[in-house]
């Protein structure tokens, strides 16, 4: 039975606008190393992982784990991503028949298709049953976990190849109909039309403003006690509201046909606010006190699957901690606010709170169309456009700067999907 569906379509006022682009970081030929020569600390913890997760010591063998990769590839159409594990599913003796369509895979890689799909656009929703149907078929509790690993891995670095540029200058890229999938700028800038008199302060004011509201921030948490559970259940909550809105009520989206569709079929299961305008929702927040990766994610992983517990705990917290102390041109500069302000946006698109966070901060540090592009790039890096690059946000960043904020993308993002994943998979285990 296929996930549940929800269809987005796309009112189409006029055609001819072009889509909101990637950051235009890449040039033609670039893959993921030089995009990230400039964090060379990062890029280490990266590669340790990526080969451990690929080639490195786990219950599955290689070329169903390069299946895999391909599998989650497809669900945002990342060709640079496909093609390379296409390329190395077949040098690791993978069958090339499974390669002309997922029905032709063994029936127990079949079973992982609806593991893929809701942990792509709607993590929230995974849950024990999922798990308890993979394990009626073949897989084993260790399996399983290497799976969802590789699964958020490259949903992820989907996002980061999409972000930054690769996939529009990698040559692999498919131009898809107009009516497919897009955010045009007409609309983008439109929906980006109220945004509040702070908003297009930060916007306008670029790197000056920002680390001006930096300094404030934290001149405001030296001079006041922690703040409450109940006020940052109603920060939160405020902002899911508003996250709902930036999606803008008049933009649709028509979902149509995937070059990768016989690879990963359900084109028509994508993301929604977790968060829907005028609707009280049935899934419940998930609190960093109740699942967080410190305290539950990454014990559950080193059980399971230990050969990547630890590496992926140093990666998280190397993307976390990572900085220069710089900020465009200015140095000496705290940072902190501000990544920690991507990284709990990106959390809260997949609704997962800090206790410990004014969700305020987020406001006053990301402007209105830093939100949407971070929202965009995160949840439906597909519909960013391959032609033209976008130069209306994160004014006055450096071009390794706007690296960095794509690298905590990724890894907010895929911690946000691990935690979900392995919460169902705790749940199954202490049934």
């Amino acid at each position: 039975m296929s996930p549940p569906a929800t269809l987005i379509k796309v009112k189409t006022r006029s055609q001819k606008h072009r889509r909101f682009g990637h950051l235009g970081l890449a040039c033609e030929g670039d893959g993921l190393e030089p995009m990230l020569e400039d964090h060379p600390t990062y890029l280490d913890a990266f590669a340790r992982l990526h080969h451990q997760l690929l080639s490195g010591d786990g219950p599955l063998p290689e070329h169903l784990r390069r299946y895999i990769a391909i599998m989650a590839s497809c669900r945002h159409d990342c060709s640079y991503l496909v093609e390379e594990q296409k390329a190395a599913f077949l040098e690791a003796d993978g069958p090339e028949s499974w390669l002309e369509g997922l029905q032709f895979a063994p029936k127990k890689l079949q079973e992982l298709h609806h593991t893929n799909v809701i942990l792509a656009h709607q993590p929230w929703l995974y849950d024990i049953q999922h798990v308890e149907k993979l394990l009626k078929n073949n897989w084993s509790v260790s399996e399983v976990t290497q799976a969802i690993c590789i699964l958020a891995q490259f949903h992820a670095l989907s996002s980061f190849v999409h972000g930054v540029g690769i996939e529009a200058s990698s040559g692999e890229v498919h131009v898809a109909p107009s009516s497919f999938m897009q955010v045009s700028i007409g609309l983008f800038f439109e929906a980006c039309s109220s945004s509040s008199p702070s908003s297009v302060e930060l916007a306008e004011g670029g790197v000056e403003v920002l680390l001006e509201r930096m300094r404030n921030i934290s001149l405001g948490q030296s001079n006041t006690l922690c703040i409450s559970e109940e006020q940052t259940r109603a920060s939160f909550e405020k902002l899911k509201k508003q996250t709902a809105a930036i999606s803008s009520p008049d933009v649709e989206l028509e979902v149509g046909q995937s070059r990768y569709s016989h690879l990963s079929p359900d084109r028509d299961f994508v993301y929604v606010n977790f968060h829907k305008r005028g609707e009280k929702t049935h899934v419940p927040t998930l609190k960093s006190q109740d699942c967080s990766w410190e305290e539950h994610g990454f014990s559950l992983v080193s059980e399971l699957y230990s050969e990547v517990g630890d590496i992926l705990d140093d990666k998280f917290k190397t993307a976390y901690n990572l900085t220069y102390y710089t900020c465009g041109t200015k140095s000496h500069v705290d940072t902190f606010p501000f990544r920690r302000a991507v990284w709990n946006y990106l959390h809260c698109l997949y609704g997962i709170r800090h206790d410990d966070y004014d969700y305020g901060q987020i406001n006053q540090l990301l402007e209105r169309k830093l939100k949407l592009f971070l929202k965009t790039v995160s949840c439906y890096p597909e519909r960013l456009s391959a032609g033209e690059a976008t130069t209306t946000i994160m004014k006055g960043f450096l071009q390794s700067e706007k690296v960095h904020v794509m690298v905590l993308v990724l890894e907010a993002r895929l911690q946000a999907e691990l935690l979900h994943g392995l919460r169902a998979l705790g749940h199954y285990l202490m049934r």
